[in-house]
C-alpha cells in the first residue's frame, strides 16, 4: 500500500506562477504536425513520464495527432540504440529533440547540431553541455536535475535513518559525465561529517552483482548510494542490498518502489513536464540559445517501510511525516 502525500518545496509556487504566465492563448499555428523525439538511456519504465509532456502541451493548446506528435526511445543503457534514434530524428527532420540523461545529451550533441534540443540532464554546466545556465548557446536548452546540495542531504538522511553510520559506498557509471560530480559532491560532504566514502564505478549494470555487494560489505559499507542511471535494474540492486544488509538509496522513487530503502531527489515528473514550456517556445520561433536552462524547484522523498523493517531499522516518525511517499 502506498501513501501519497505531496508537498511543494520552497520556490515551487514561483514555478507554478511562471507556468501560468507563459502558457498564453492556444497556439496559432498552421495544421502542420510538429514532431518531437524523446530519447533516453533510462529504462522503458520511465517512458510513462512522457505523458506529462503530452498533457502540458495539450494545456498550451496543442492537439495530439493533429498539431503535435511525440516519438519515444528508452534504451535501458544501450548507447548505440540511443545514438541511432537521434540520427533517425535528424534524418526525418524532427522539430524538437528531447534527450534525457546527461550521457544521452552528450551523444545527441555529437549527432545533431541543427535541430533544437530540450535536454533533461543532471548538471549541464559541470558536464560541459552548456557554457552557462543563463546563456546556454547553440541549439540546446532545457532543465537541470541538479538540486542544492542533494549529495549532502542524502548523507544526512542516512544518518537520521541510521545514527552512527560510519561508511557509505557510491555506485556509479564509469562512462557517465555525471558520475564525477556525484563523487566529488558526496565525498566533500562525507569528509565534513566524518563518514568514510567508498567509490565503485562500473561500465555495465550487470557488474552490480553479488561479488560487488559482497566486497562492499566486507569493506564495512553500511549503505550504498546509487547513481540513478540504473533505473531498469532497480529491483535487482535493491534485492542485493537487502541480502547483504546494505541500505540502498538513490534519486528517483522508482528505486524505493522497487525495494530500495529510500530515495531523495529532484521531482522528476515536474522537471519532465517542464520541458513542454521549452518545446512550445521553440515551436513558436524562440531559439534554444535564448532560453535559460531551468533548475529544479521541487524535491521529493520516498521511503520503503517494508525494506526498513527487513533491515532492522526503526524510522523516526518525524522523517515519515516529511516523506512525499511512504511505501508499505
Amino acid at each position: 500500500m502506498r501513501d501519497h502525500r505531496s508537498r511543494m518545496c520552497g520556490g515551487a509556487a514561483a514555478g507554478v506562477l511562471m507556468g501560468l504566465l507563459v502558457s498564453g492563448p492556444a497556439i496559432a499555428q498552421d495544421a502542420r504536425l510538429a514532431r518531437i523525439g524523446v530519447v533516453s538511456l533510462h529504462a522503458p519504465e520511465l517512458a510513462r513520464d512522457v505523458e506529462g509532456i503530452r498533457q502540458e502541451l495539450r494545456k498550451l493548446g496543442y492537439v495530439q495527432g493533429k498539431t503535435f506528435d511525440i516519438e519515444t526511445h528508452f534504451t535501458d543503457g544501450d548507447k548505440q540504440r540511443a545514438r541511432d534514434a537521434v540520427k533517425s530524428f535528424v534524418e526525418r527532420r524532427f522539430d524538437v529533440i528531447v534527450p534525457w540523461t546527461t550521457p544521452t545529451v552528450q551523444l545527441a550533441k555529437e549527432e545533431n547540431q541543427t535541430i533544437p534540443m530540450v535536454m533533461i540532464a543532471s548538471d549541464p554546466v559541470a558536464a560541459k553541455l552548456v557554457p552557462s545556465l543563463s546563456r546556454p548557446g547553440g541549439n540546446l536548452t532545457g532543465v537541470s536535475m541538479s538540486g542544492p546540495d542533494l549529495a549532502g542531504k542524502r548523507l544526512e538522511l542516512l544518518r537520521e535513518i541510521k545514527p552512527g553510520i560510519a561508511k557509505v559506498a557510491f555506485l556509479g557509471n564509469a562512462g557517465s559525465p555525471s558520475a564525477a560530480a556525484f563523487v566529488r559532491e558526496t565525498q566533500g560532504n562525507a569528509d565534513k561529517i566524518g563518514i568514510k566514502f567508498l567509490v565503485r564505478l562500473i561500465d555495465r549494470p550487470e557488474e552490480a552483482n553479488e561479488a560487488l555487494f559482497d566486497g562492499l560489505k566486507k569493506e564495512g559499507a553500511e549503505a550504498i548510494i546509487i547513481q540513478p542511471l540504473y533505473t531498469g535494474h532497480a529491483a535487482e540492486i535493491a534485492a542485493l542490498g537487502l541480502k547483504h544488509g546494505l541500505a540502498v538509496i538513490s534519486d528517483y522513487p522508482v528505486f524505493a518502489r522497487a525495494g530500495a530503502l529510500a530515495t531523495l531527489g529532484v521531482d522528476l515528473s515536474a522537471q519532465v513536464r517542464r520541458t513542454a514550456y521549452f518545446i512550445d517556445r521553440i515551436l513558436k520561433g524562440a531559439k534554444p540559445a535564448d532560453l535559460p536552462v531551468e533548475q529544479p524547484t521541487k524535491f521529493e522523498l520516498a521511503i520503503n517501510l517494508k525494506t526498513a523493517k527487513s533491515l532492522g531499522l526503526t524510522l523516526p516518525p518525524t522523517l515519515l511525516a516529511l516523506a512525499d511517499e511512504v511505501i508499505e
